[in-house]
């Protein structure tokens, strides 16, 4: 969620910000194309291919490279901890901005965040119930509005704010915390840079639908062209909700810059964008969930005699999922380091750490070339900001729990 970026800068600094969101914007770009760059391998015998095997899915990569056992546990576990943790993360979000927007209508509303990520959890039930992904497109189509139209204003609201000299403090030095807090919170902010830029997981499958003919012989220059396009508008929209962010509020900035503009007079701008927030995490919540109801109901299929799941069987798997992430947000209802601990253990392993091995095995570059000391680099740092970021995130969690109240309003 690119709203929380601003917050990260309150423990990297200027500078610090500055180099990590570029730092994971590289990263991000780099190993898109190299997934891009492995989805076409060579298979003489695919006549009808051109002599090329398409590797569709990120799963068929991974076996391809690593062995089908050790390519599905090398993967799997992680795609998981992904689509599940964005499940929860945007659960949090979706309850905290209709809560937001609530109060705005009745300023007096006693109700507690439980309260509202519940009802989430409930449209989420309705909308888990559609028999396939293909009665989610619209759904999915406005989500990619309300995102854009969200950033947008996000960007304009931070930069009206014009603070006076010395009225805001930009310096993480001299905010009062223990030297335990603040090195746990820049090792959060670490993975929550990389949580923003995760999106790997896709790549593959939506390269899958540019097709190879004659005119075009392969899909990689297409696939590449469109990585470069979304990357620079990508690029453009987090560096200036996080500069104007960080400007306007400084270290004070909440996990989600939005909720700063909560009162005041443009308060009815921010409960419209609590709106947009909600409806783009109700949609996106569904693209990431679907793919463990699959992955759910076949394991099941397989281990029944007529290799099929019934109805009902489906609904009591789809509800108990979503009853359970709910669940899961209503007790570790804490945006930032839901953000970071999802990022270090999951989203950093399948976007930034896994693409350049499986780079390094299937090329095999020569030993000590650019290319291969590029991608060791990566693997090892990534790596150790992975470590770094899920202990910075589990002390969050676990300090902010120990001073929340499960049912307080």
């Amino acid at each position: 969620m690119q709203d929380g970026l601003p917050s990260v800068f309150s423990h990297l600094g200027w500078a610090g910000g500055i180099i990590m969101l570029v730092f994971s914007l590289w990263v991000s770009w780099y190993t898109y194309l190299l997934l891009a760059r492995m989805h076409e391998v060579p298979d003489l015998d695919n006549k009808a291919g051109n002599g090329v095997r398409r590797l569709d899915r990120y799963d068929q990569l991974s076996c391809y490279v690593l062995g089908p056992r050790k390519g599905k546990l090398a993967l799997l576990p992680f795609q998981l901890i992904v689509l599940i943790g964005v499940a929860i993360t945007y659960t949090v979000v979706g309850g905290d901005s209709l809560r937001a927007f609530a109060h705005f209508i009745t300023p007096n509303l006693a109700m507690g965040k439980w309260s509202f990520y519940i009802i989430f959890g409930a449209v989420q039930l309705m909308l888990s119930m559609l028999p396939t992904f293909n009665e989610l497109s619209m759904v999915s189509l406005l989500g990619a509005v309300m995102s854009v139209a969200y950033c947008v204003i996000a960007i304009v609201m931070s930069a009206r704010v014009h603070p006076a000299k010395g009225t805001v403090n930009y310096a993480p030095e001299a905010v009062e915390r223990i030297p335990i807090e603040r090195t746990m919170g820049i090792f959060n902010a670490l993975t929550t840079v990389l949580f923003a830029y995760g999106g790997h997981n896709m790549a593959l499958e939506i390269q899958a639908t540019l097709p190879i003919n004659e005119q075009h012989k392969s899909s990689v220059p297409r696939m590449e062209r469109a990585v470069h396009i979304t990357f620079v508008v990508t690029a453009l929209a987090y560096l200036l909700v996080s500069i104007f962010g960080f400007y306007a509020f400084g270290t004070s900035v909440a996990d989600n810059v939005l909720l700063t503009f909560s009162h005041g007079p443009t308060s009815w701008v921010v409960a419209m964008t609590d709106m947009f927030v909600v409806v783009h995490v109700l949609a996106a919540y569904q693209v990431y969930i679907n793919p463990v109801f699959i992955m759910c109901e076949a394991s099941l299929a397989r281990r029944t005699r007529g290799g099929s799941v019934n109805v009902i069987v489906q609904t009591l798997l789809r509800m108990s999922l979503v009853v359970g992430v709910t669940v899961v947000a209503v007790l570790i209802p804490f945006f930032g380091s839901l953000m970071g601990l999802f990022g270090a253990i999951g989203i950093t392993p399948t976007t930034f750490t896994l693409p350049p091995l499986l780079w390094l095995m299937l090329k095999q570059p020569s030993k000590w070339s650019f290319d291969w000391c590029q991608n060791w680099f990566l693997v090892i740092i990534t790596g150790l900001m992975g470590v770094l970021g899920t202990i910075g995130a589990l002390y969050g969690i676990i300090n902010a729990a120990s001073t929340y109240h499960l049912f307080a309003n």
